[in-house]
Order: C-alpha cells, then sequence, then structure tokens
C-alpha cells in the first residue's frame, strides 16, 4: 500500500458523517415508560406513542427545563414529573394542570421533535442538514434482534471516532490482549482489504512466527460502513458493533453476538458471556490506551500507518469522501444563487 491512500484517507477535525446514527435499541423503548440518553451532547427522550411509533424530543420541559425522561406517558402523551405539562407525539403541549383541565395552552410551550426511525430493531437519528437519506445504513448479513441473538450496550468515556477507528484495528489483539485473548499469532498474513460500494471489507490470517500446538492460525472477516457500523467474524461469533457520539469525549457502544455454527439457548449463552467478556477486555485495556492517543480524533495526518492499517486508511477514506460531498451540497445552492444574481 502505497503512502498516497493514506493520504486521501487523512481528515483533519472530528466532523461526524451526515447520516443515520444508531442511538438505542428498540427493545430499550417500551411503551408507557420514556428513556433518556444523551447524544451529539443533546439530551433527548424517547417513547412510543399509542401507534407503536418512536417519538423523540428535546429532554427539557419547556416551562422550567426539568428532565421529561423520568416522567411518564398518560393518554398518549409525555407528562412532565415536575408540573404535569403533557405533550403529544408531535411535540404540542396540551395540558396545563395549574390552568385547569380544557383550558387553552398559551403559545410557546410547544417543544419540537427529532426525526428519527425504527429498523433492524434500532432507533436510527438523523444527524445532519438537507433532507435525511432514504435508507439507514447495513451491512448485508449483520444481525437481527431475535431468539439466539444477544445484544448489550454501555457507555464509554472515550471519543467516539477512536473506538470506530479500534473496531478496524485487529493487529493490536495479540499485543494488548495478549492476556485476555491468548494464543493469537502477531503477523497479519493472507491479508486483503477493498471497498465493495461503501463497504470496507477486511479478512486475515493471524498467524504465529512459530507455530506450534498452542499456536494456531486466527482467521478473521470484517466488515465495516459508514458511519460507525461493523461486523465481525472471529472465534466462532459474529459480532455486530454500533456506535453513536453520547459528546465530544464519549460514546455508546451497542453490540450484537451471534453464533456462527450453533443457535438457540446455547448460542445465546454464549453470546452472553462473549458480551461479558467484550466490555471487560474494553474497559480494561483498550479504553486506557485510546484515551492515552495525542492526535485529535479522526485526524490521521500525524500518524505513521502501515499495511496492517489499511482498512481504517479506506474507512477513512469514505469518511472524508462523505464529509466533502455535504459540503458540496452545502455551498452549491449559494453558488448557484451568485451566479445568477450576477446575470
Amino acid at each position: 500500500m502505497n503512502d498516497r491512500a493514506f493520504d486521501e484517507a487523512s481528515v483533519s477535525g472530528s466532523q461526524n458523517v451526515p447520516a443515520w446514527y444508531p442511538i438505542a435499541a428498540s427493545s430499550a423503548v417500551v411503551r408507557r415508560k420514556p428513556i433518556g440518553v444523551k447524544r451529539f451532547g443533546e439530551a433527548i427522550v424517547l417513547w412510543r406513542a399509542d401507534d407503536g411509533r418512536v417519538v423523540c424530543m428535546p429532554d427539557r420541559c419547556s416551562h422550567r427545563s426539568a428532565a421529561l425522561s423520568p416522567g411518564k406517558i398518560r393518554d398518549g402523551c409525555i407528562e412532565c414529573p415536575y408540573h404535569g405539562l403533557r405533550f403529544d407525539a408531535s411535540g404540542r403541549c396540551v395540558l396545563i394542570p395549574a390552568n385547569g383541565v380544557g383550558a387553552p395552552v398559551p403559545n410557546g410551550f410547544d417543544l419540537r421533535t427529532i426525526k428519527v426511525r425504527e429498523e433492524h430493531g434500532i432507533i436510527w437519528y438523523w444527524y445532519g442538514e438537507g433532507e435525511p437519506a432514504r435508507e439507514v445504513p447495513w451491512i448485508p448479513g449483520a444481525s437481527e434482534p431475535g431468539f439466539g441473538v444477544t445484544e448489550y450496550s454501555y457507555d464509554a468515556a472515550v471519543p467516539y471516532l477512536r473506538i470506530v477507528e479500534n473496531l478496524a484495528d485487529f493487529h493490536h489483539f495479540p499485543i494488548l490482549h495478549k492476556t485476555m485473548l491468548p494464543g493469537i499469532g502477531t503477523r497479519m498474513a493472507e491479508m486483503d482489504a477493498h471497498v465493495e460500494g461503501k463497504v470496507v471489507v477486511f479478512s486475515a490470517t493471524m498467524r504465529h512466527e512459530k507455530p506450534g500446538a498452542l499456536r494456531r492460525d486466527t482467521k478473521m472477516r470484517a466488515w465495516f460502513a459508514l458511519p460507525s457500523i461493523a461486523l465481525i467474524e472471529f472465534g466462532g461469533f459474529y459480532v455486530n458493533y454500533f456506535l453513536a457520539p453520547i459528546d465530544e469525549n464519549s460514546c455508546w457502544v451497542f453490540g450484537r453476538y451471534r453464533g456462527i455454527k450453533i443457535g438457540g439457548l446455547v448460542a445465546h449463552a454464549l453470546g452472553t458471556l462473549g458480551a461479558r467478556y467484550d466490555r471487560a477486555i474494553f474497559m480494561l485495556q483498550d479504553k486506557q490506551v485510546l484515551r492515552s492517543q495525542s492526535d485529535p480524533p479522526g485526524d490521521l495526518s500525524g500518524f505513521k500507518l502501515y499495511p496492517a492499517d489499511r482498512a481504517i486508511a479506506l474507512l477513512w477514506g469514505l469518511r472524508k469522501q462523505a464529509i466533502l460531498e455535504a459540503q458540496r451540497s452545502r455551498t452549491a445552492p449559494r453558488n448557484d444563487a451568485a451566479a445568477a444574481a450576477a446575470r
């Protein structure tokens, strides 16, 4: 791989790609109980309307800024736990109890709603200007919710882009995780990384320099799609990751474990153990190293990369291209207007 390919993948700053981002598991948003989450630095509340669709709005009552997420769902509305104001699925304030039932609500109490979609057992949030994309990002073969699939999630105090980058890095396994993932070789052999459509595809055999009884080859494959989706085939499992920024310094991690050759209760039990172990590995080992990196998240320009980093470079190249395309689409109407005025 030449240096030019890495240069093209370099980006500056930590801009986010305009896209549908996964922000919560569908299973976490139940009827009659709102949940509060923080994504992109904003506190938001998610709840289900009477027809089952997910409603998203700022987690802040328009009256005195109390959080709505500890409240309840009553008569198809979310109710503020402080003074009982109710807001319907369109964000309209329909009741101020202190004014009396049936009393008109003054202007200015309505809340804005935020565009979300529910697909593949995930709630998706549109981040970016303009009309949302028609389809949410997905990797063919990625796990859908259901029997035999284990879901888990956690908040990590690590910048979002650091974790995105880390997911496409496998040659740290036998070094950083040698105590928790023993038996994996350091040499990345039979390695391939390329782009198919808008998906980065990676495969390799992790091989020991000196083979032995406990030093067997470890084969793995992985697929990555913007903005932050990964499907990894490793150790007898398909592992899906879905990420979203909480704020500049933390990230929401959602994962799914699915057995490759086994299913049912056995797959669920093993997936549950795998999910717990996966989180432990990240918290005990990855987290400290990722937080120690000094260059700005999302900027590869100061890195010295080698062939095993190719998947990261390709993914960052797609990311840079998506950001540039979004910037061009924003300036094009202004440029057209300026040209028309000049005529």
